[in-house]
């Protein structure tokens, strides 16, 4: 269980999937039920990020219900937030809306502010989705906001970038690159290369967007040298050939 956040940072999503179901025999096996509910989480978010979404979403509501039947109501709330990222990207959007904020509510009632953060943030993108962009501004602002008074730069940093998106939507694309500018500088302090390869790639769109070819060809580049040091060089390359045409139509921006 504990190599979740590992395998998820540098993003060993196979390895994620065969840990995370070994875990969970395990704890089947040993009576452990608790120990279950953790290990069909991270199985659902394994199988979530490795494009798996209907198993994900079966992997949630099984860790959901454990929660529930142990009385971990932490454990619960987290399966909520989960289960709605994931009912999002079969299209369930609209149950995924409810899903984060029946989350939300219940980080609320226990006092988390670090995890009723993310709530709002996974809140945010549903409701971009469903295309209640004002309400998700603001549900992202609340997001960075409460990230930042817990001191949870990584998870402020991905608020940052999505507050971008939902800006653009808006129609609001100068605050929108003040966003993603301080997003990215986040990702990098943090060394988080990947993430700051997505955002940086955002910055890019969003300069194109404001007609600064200079500027997004700058952030194209900064975002394929971050993409190398992630090892990822299919994102590299890509990055590297829109720098060198920012005159062609940007591709939607990326969520985190």
């Amino acid at each position: 269980l504990c190599l979740a956040e590992y395998l998820d940072w540098r993003r060993y999503f196979d390895d994620w999937i065969t840990v995370s179901d070994v875990a969970r025999e395990a704890a089947h096996r040993a009576g452990d039920r608790s120990g279950e509910a953790m290990a069909w989480n991270n199985l659902g978010l394994s199988l979530r990020e490795a494009g798996r979404m209907e198993e994900a979403v079966e992997a949630q509501t099984r860790a959901r219900d454990l929660y529930q039947a142990t009385g971990d109501s932490l454990g619960e709330v987290m399966a909520w937030n989960n289960l709605g990222l994931a009912l999002e990207q079969i299209g369930r959007v609209e149950e995924a809306v409810e899903a984060h904020i029946r989350a939300r509510d219940l980080h609320q009632t226990t006092g988390d502010r670090r995890r009723e953060a993310m709530a709002w943030n996974n809140l945010g993108i549903a409701l971009q989705k469903v295309g209640r962009v004002e309400e998700a501004v603001e549900a992202h602002i609340r997001a960075r906001d409460l990230h930042q008074a817990t001191g949870d730069r990584h998870r402020e940093a991905m608020a940052w970038n999505n507050l971008g998106i939902a800006l653009e939507l808006a129609g609001r694309v100068e605050e929108a690159i003040t966003s993603y500018d301080k997003a990215a500088q986040l990702h990098q302090e943090a060394a988080n290369w990947y993430r700051a390869g997505e955002t940086l790639g955002n910055l890019a769109r969003a300069h194109e967007a404001a007609h600064r070819p200079a500027d997004a060809r700058a952030a194209w580049l900064q975002a394929a040298d971050s993409y190398t040091q992630a090892g990822a060089t299919e994102e590299a390359a890509a990055a590297q050939a829109d720098a060198n045409a920012t005159d062609t139509a940007p591709p939607p921006p990326t969520l985190t």
